[in-house]
């Protein structure tokens, strides 16, 4: 993304309703396919400025990897135990060596020339019936500024999801959209410009209460119903799928 891009994720990470959602639904999942997740060795490829590995506790290895040193600098002010600089095209790790890799909004990036290279690398380095957490947004009718700004090369469908991680090797296991009660917001916003020039929901600071409480209410909600069900259409995918082999 562009480096001004960074300063502010690193500022609004652990208290913004989009990426509280995303923590979310990552830990619903990782509750749900990898009980034993806080002892395991789990590697964050492509963990920006670390606010997802910050939320991950547990006793188990873990490891950040990000391209970006302004990225890593950041990250560093968590004082995560290992960072490493790297491109998640050309992991720099053993075989084998994770028991799950969370890569969550990385394979979309302009940096990433081909994602199928990416999960291929992260199939590497996983351990047999190791597990891969995937997230990416979806539609590529929802562009926006917003995506000029975090330098969106593509966006999703949940088939093409589903289809690319499984050419990869993996058995997949879940597919569900999510930020499905607000994606007629976020689409009207985008499609009809209705918001004011520079907020696009996703990209404004968080604030105590306000909208962003809202907000945050509103995924709560939505958290409820995904620990049921798979949700059929959302502003993002989420994908678990495990290594074969």
């Amino acid at each position: 993304m562009q480096m001004r891009e960074y300063e502010t994720l690193f500022r609004v990470e652990d208290e913004h309703w989009w990426y509280r959602q995303l923590r979310r639904v990552l830990q619903l999942h990782l509750d749900r396919y990898l009980p034993a997740w806080r002892d395991a060795a789990i590697l964050d490829a492509g963990c920006g400025t670390g606010g997802n590995l910050a939320h991950l506790p547990g006793a188990g290895r873990r490891v950040g990897l990000d391209f970006s040193p302004v990225a890593l600098a950041n990250a560093r002010r968590r004082r995560l135990a290992q960072l490493v600089r790297g491109t998640v095209t050309s992991l720099p790790f053993a075989a084998s060596s994770f028991d799950a890799a969370i890569s969550m909004s990385v394979i979309y990036h302009q940096w990433v020339a081909d994602p199928a290279d990416a999960l291929r690398e992260i199939h590497r380095v996983l351990r047999p019936g190791g597990l891969l957490f995937v997230d990416v947004p979806a539609y590529e009718s929802l562009m926006s500024p917003h995506d000029v700004a975090v330098m969106t090369a593509r966006r999703f469908t949940a088939p093409a999801l589903r289809s690319l991680v499984a050419s990869c090797d993996f058995e997949v296991l879940h597919v569900t959209h999510w930020n499905t009660l607000l994606f007629p917001v976020v689409w009207a916003a985008r499609r009809l410009n209705f918001l004011p020039e520079g907020d696009d929901l996703e990209t404004t600071e968080a604030k105590p209460g306000g909208r962003n409480g809202l907000l945050d209410a509103a995924m709560r909600i939505e958290a409820a119903v995904l620990a049921r069900v798979a949700l059929p259409f959302g502003v993002s995918i989420h994908c678990v799928a495990r290594r074969r082999g």
